[in-house]
Protein backbone atom coordinates (compact mmCIF):
# COMPACT_ATOMS: atom_id res chain seq x y z
CA UNK A 1 0.00 0.00 0.00
CA UNK A 2 3.00 2.27 0.52
CA UNK A 3 3.64 2.16 -3.01
CA UNK A 4 -0.09 3.06 -4.33
CA UNK A 5 0.29 5.86 -2.13
CA UNK A 6 3.64 7.32 -3.00
CA UNK A 7 2.49 6.71 -6.60
CA UNK A 8 -1.07 8.24 -6.04
CA UNK A 9 0.66 11.63 -4.42
CA UNK A 10 2.76 11.92 -7.11
CA UNK A 11 1.03 11.51 -9.98
CA UNK A 12 -2.60 12.42 -8.89
CA UNK A 13 -2.69 14.04 -5.63
CA UNK A 14 -5.98 13.64 -4.77
CA UNK A 15 -7.56 16.57 -2.13
CA UNK A 16 -8.67 14.08 0.51
CA UNK A 17 -7.66 11.10 1.40
CA UNK A 18 -8.13 7.53 0.19
CA UNK A 19 -9.96 5.54 2.08
CA UNK A 20 -9.30 2.12 2.78
CA UNK A 21 -13.17 -0.07 3.63
CA UNK A 22 -13.99 -3.27 4.95
CA UNK A 23 -17.26 -6.06 4.61
CA UNK A 24 -16.02 -7.32 7.99
CA UNK A 25 -18.41 -10.82 8.06
CA UNK A 26 -16.38 -11.68 11.50
CA UNK A 27 -16.55 -9.23 13.88
CA UNK A 28 -14.03 -11.31 16.10
CA UNK A 29 -11.20 -9.87 13.58
CA UNK A 30 -11.69 -6.59 15.41
CA UNK A 31 -12.11 -7.59 18.82
CA UNK A 32 -8.96 -5.22 21.04
CA UNK A 33 -8.57 -3.32 17.94
CA UNK A 34 -8.72 0.58 18.44
CA UNK A 35 -11.68 2.18 15.91
CA UNK A 36 -12.34 5.98 16.56
CA UNK A 37 -15.73 6.62 16.00
CA UNK A 38 -18.43 3.96 16.74
CA UNK A 39 -21.71 3.14 17.68
CA UNK A 40 -22.60 6.67 16.16
CA UNK A 41 -25.91 6.12 13.69
CA UNK A 42 -23.76 6.93 10.20
CA UNK A 43 -24.63 6.66 6.36
CA UNK A 44 -21.57 4.83 4.45
CA UNK A 45 -21.37 8.03 2.77
CA UNK A 46 -20.38 9.57 5.96
CA UNK A 47 -18.22 6.82 7.34
CA UNK A 48 -16.24 7.22 4.05
CA UNK A 49 -16.15 11.58 5.05
CA UNK A 50 -14.94 11.15 8.18
CA UNK A 51 -11.99 8.80 6.85
CA UNK A 52 -11.12 11.00 4.35
CA UNK A 53 -11.44 14.42 5.61
CA UNK A 54 -10.66 13.92 9.87
CA UNK A 55 -8.43 10.51 9.24
CA UNK A 56 -10.82 8.74 11.79
CA UNK A 57 -11.40 5.31 11.20
CA UNK A 58 -15.50 4.26 11.79
CA UNK A 59 -17.40 1.35 11.98
CA UNK A 60 -21.37 0.69 11.57
CA UNK A 61 -23.41 -2.20 11.88
CA UNK A 62 -26.91 -3.10 10.98
CA UNK A 63 -28.18 -1.41 14.31
CA UNK A 64 -25.85 2.00 13.41
CA UNK A 65 -26.20 2.09 9.78
CA UNK A 66 -28.26 4.76 9.47
CA UNK A 67 -29.44 5.29 5.74
CA UNK A 68 -31.19 2.56 4.90
CA UNK A 69 -30.06 2.27 1.13
CA UNK A 70 -26.42 2.45 2.29
CA UNK A 71 -27.06 -0.42 4.43
CA UNK A 72 -28.78 -2.88 1.97
CA UNK A 73 -26.33 -2.38 -0.59
CA UNK A 74 -23.49 -3.13 1.51
CA UNK A 75 -24.88 -6.10 2.85
CA UNK A 76 -26.02 -5.46 6.26
CA UNK A 77 -29.94 -5.92 6.53
CA UNK A 78 -31.81 -7.57 3.83
CA UNK A 79 -33.32 -4.96 1.18
CA UNK A 80 -36.85 -3.84 2.77
CA UNK A 81 -39.60 -4.04 0.88
CA UNK A 82 -40.45 -0.22 0.45
CA UNK A 83 -36.97 0.01 -1.11
CA UNK A 84 -37.05 -3.01 -3.83
CA UNK A 85 -40.45 -2.34 -4.76
CA UNK A 86 -39.31 1.34 -5.36
CA UNK A 87 -41.96 2.96 -2.55
CA UNK A 88 -38.96 4.72 -1.06
CA UNK A 89 -37.74 6.58 -4.48
CA UNK A 90 -40.73 6.84 -6.62
CA UNK A 91 -41.92 10.82 -6.75
CA UNK A 92 -38.64 11.99 -6.42
CA UNK A 93 -35.89 10.13 -8.33
CA UNK A 94 -38.43 7.99 -10.77
CA UNK A 95 -42.02 8.79 -12.17
CA UNK A 96 -43.62 6.13 -10.82
CA UNK A 97 -43.53 2.89 -8.86
CA UNK A 98 -42.63 0.92 -11.71
CA UNK A 99 -39.76 3.16 -12.72
CA UNK A 100 -38.47 2.77 -8.95
CA UNK A 101 -38.61 -0.62 -9.16
CA UNK A 102 -36.67 -1.14 -12.30
CA UNK A 103 -34.14 1.15 -10.73
CA UNK A 104 -33.99 -0.33 -7.35
CA UNK A 105 -33.73 -3.83 -9.08
CA UNK A 106 -30.46 -2.77 -11.16
CA UNK A 107 -28.83 -1.38 -8.04
CA UNK A 108 -25.91 -3.42 -7.20
CA UNK A 109 -26.43 -5.02 -3.49
CA UNK A 110 -23.56 -7.44 -1.51
CA UNK A 111 -25.11 -10.48 -0.57
CA UNK A 112 -25.67 -10.28 3.29
CA UNK A 113 -24.14 -11.88 6.06
CA UNK A 114 -21.99 -8.52 6.54
CA UNK A 115 -21.56 -7.48 10.20
CA UNK A 116 -20.27 -3.98 9.89
CA UNK A 117 -18.66 -1.64 7.57
CA UNK A 118 -14.87 -0.38 8.52
CA UNK A 119 -13.54 2.82 6.97
CA UNK A 120 -10.43 4.04 7.29
CA UNK A 121 -7.62 6.45 6.07
CA UNK A 122 -5.31 4.18 3.89
CA UNK A 123 -2.43 5.44 5.15
CA UNK A 124 -3.66 4.62 8.62
CA UNK A 125 -5.55 1.71 8.49
CA UNK A 126 -6.94 -0.28 11.51
CA UNK A 127 -4.17 -2.95 13.10
CA UNK A 128 -3.98 -6.08 11.23
CA UNK A 129 -6.91 -4.92 8.45
CA UNK A 130 -5.86 -5.45 4.64
CA UNK A 131 -8.69 -3.53 2.74
CA UNK A 132 -11.19 -5.29 0.58
CA UNK A 133 -11.23 -1.76 -1.60
CA UNK A 134 -10.37 1.65 -2.10
CA UNK A 135 -12.51 5.02 -2.23
CA UNK A 136 -11.06 8.24 -3.54
CA UNK A 137 -13.05 10.99 -4.22
CA UNK A 138 -11.25 12.79 -7.12
CA UNK A 139 -11.96 16.09 -9.71
CA UNK A 140 -13.08 14.77 -13.36
CA UNK A 141 -9.05 15.30 -14.44
CA UNK A 142 -8.23 13.06 -11.79
CA UNK A 143 -11.02 10.76 -12.87
CA UNK A 144 -9.41 10.96 -16.48
CA UNK A 145 -5.95 9.85 -14.94
CA UNK A 146 -7.43 7.16 -13.04
CA UNK A 147 -9.52 5.79 -16.39
CA UNK A 148 -6.15 6.04 -18.01
CA UNK A 149 -4.38 3.99 -15.46
CA UNK A 150 -6.84 1.29 -15.41
CA UNK A 151 -6.83 0.65 -19.08
CA UNK A 152 -3.18 0.85 -19.60
CA UNK A 153 -2.87 -3.12 -19.58
CA UNK A 154 -5.92 -3.92 -21.01
CA UNK A 155 -6.83 -1.02 -23.15
CA UNK A 156 -10.64 -1.15 -24.71
CA UNK A 157 -13.07 1.05 -22.95
CA UNK A 158 -14.34 1.70 -19.74
CA UNK A 159 -17.63 1.58 -18.45
CA UNK A 160 -19.54 4.12 -15.88
CA UNK A 161 -22.73 3.08 -14.52
CA UNK A 162 -25.02 4.42 -12.60
CA UNK A 163 -28.14 5.42 -11.06
CA UNK A 164 -27.52 9.12 -9.21
CA UNK A 165 -28.45 7.69 -6.39
CA UNK A 166 -26.62 5.86 -3.77
CA UNK A 167 -23.46 6.37 -5.98
CA UNK A 168 -20.86 5.82 -3.21
CA UNK A 169 -22.51 2.74 -1.59
CA UNK A 170 -23.85 1.15 -4.13
CA UNK A 171 -20.86 1.49 -6.59
CA UNK A 172 -17.55 2.51 -5.32
CA UNK A 173 -18.51 -0.09 -2.63
CA UNK A 174 -20.97 -2.30 -3.33
CA UNK A 175 -20.29 -2.94 -7.27
CA UNK A 176 -16.71 -3.06 -6.53
CA UNK A 177 -16.88 -5.44 -3.37
CA UNK A 178 -19.15 -7.72 -6.12
CA UNK A 179 -17.22 -7.59 -9.22
CA UNK A 180 -13.63 -6.87 -7.92
CA UNK A 181 -13.17 -4.62 -11.55
CA UNK A 182 -13.01 -0.86 -10.41
CA UNK A 183 -15.62 1.65 -11.15
CA UNK A 184 -16.32 5.66 -11.40
CA UNK A 185 -19.64 6.84 -9.64
CA UNK A 186 -21.34 10.67 -9.02
CA UNK A 187 -21.90 11.59 -5.59
CA UNK A 188 -25.44 11.13 -4.50
CA UNK A 189 -27.78 13.80 -3.20
CA UNK A 190 -27.46 12.00 0.30
CA UNK A 191 -23.17 12.15 0.45
CA UNK A 192 -23.42 16.39 -0.82
CA UNK A 193 -26.58 17.12 1.47
CA UNK A 194 -24.89 14.71 4.72
CA UNK A 195 -21.51 14.19 3.65
CA UNK A 196 -19.85 17.00 2.07
CA UNK A 197 -19.66 16.16 -1.13
CA UNK A 198 -18.30 18.33 -3.62
CA UNK A 199 -20.00 19.53 -6.30
CA UNK A 200 -16.86 18.91 -8.63
CA UNK A 201 -16.26 16.14 -7.15
CA UNK A 202 -16.47 12.41 -8.52
CA UNK A 203 -15.48 8.95 -7.04
CA UNK A 204 -13.38 6.13 -7.57
CA UNK A 205 -13.46 2.36 -6.29
CA UNK A 206 -10.72 0.32 -6.82
CA UNK A 207 -10.74 -3.43 -5.58
CA UNK A 208 -7.41 -3.67 -3.21
CA UNK A 209 -6.09 -6.50 -5.88
CA UNK A 210 -6.12 -3.60 -8.30
CA UNK A 211 -3.67 -1.30 -6.57
CA UNK A 212 -0.50 -2.25 -7.81
CA UNK A 213 -1.98 -2.71 -11.31
CA UNK A 214 -3.58 1.06 -10.78
CA UNK A 215 -0.02 2.55 -9.30
CA UNK A 216 1.66 0.73 -12.63
CA UNK A 217 -0.72 2.13 -15.07
CA UNK A 218 -0.48 5.97 -13.55
CA UNK A 219 3.13 5.81 -13.06
CA UNK A 220 3.58 4.81 -16.57
CA UNK A 221 1.15 7.46 -18.49
CA UNK A 222 3.43 9.94 -15.96
CA UNK A 223 6.17 8.98 -17.36
CA UNK A 224 4.78 9.12 -20.72
CA UNK A 225 4.12 12.53 -20.41
CA UNK A 226 0.29 12.50 -19.21
CA UNK A 227 0.33 14.75 -15.77
CA UNK A 228 -1.83 16.09 -13.81
CA UNK A 229 -2.20 19.18 -13.07
CA UNK A 230 -2.40 19.62 -16.74
CA UNK A 231 0.13 21.48 -17.94
CA UNK A 232 -1.60 24.01 -19.98
CA UNK A 233 -0.04 25.38 -23.92
CA UNK A 234 0.47 28.96 -23.29
CA UNK A 235 1.27 30.83 -26.67
CA UNK A 236 3.94 33.22 -27.76
CA UNK A 237 2.13 36.13 -29.84
CA UNK A 238 -1.31 35.71 -28.67
CA UNK A 239 -3.95 37.05 -30.43
CA UNK A 240 -4.26 40.06 -28.51
CA UNK A 241 -7.07 43.01 -29.84
CA UNK A 242 -4.64 45.19 -31.81
CA UNK A 243 -4.80 47.85 -29.59
CA UNK A 244 -3.41 45.83 -26.64
CA UNK A 245 -0.50 44.48 -28.71
CA UNK A 246 2.83 47.00 -28.09
CA UNK A 247 3.86 47.72 -31.42
CA UNK A 248 7.23 49.55 -33.04
CA UNK A 249 6.04 53.14 -31.74
CA UNK A 250 5.47 51.84 -28.45
CA UNK A 251 9.06 51.00 -28.04
CA UNK A 252 11.36 54.68 -27.42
Amino acid sequence: MDHFLATLKETVNPATQPVGVNLVRDPSLLEGKKVRLRGERLAICQQIAYSRMYSWSTWTDAATAHCVIGACCTGLIDTPRRVADGTVNAGVYQENLQAAAAMQGLMPRVKTGVMGVLTYPLSRPVEGMVPDLVVIYVNSAQAMRFTQAFLYQQGGEFVMRTSGDAGVCSRAVAQVAMTGEPAVEIPCMGDRRFAAAQDHELIVGIPFGWLERTAAGLAATHKAGIRYPIPHQIPTACDLPPDYITGENDVK
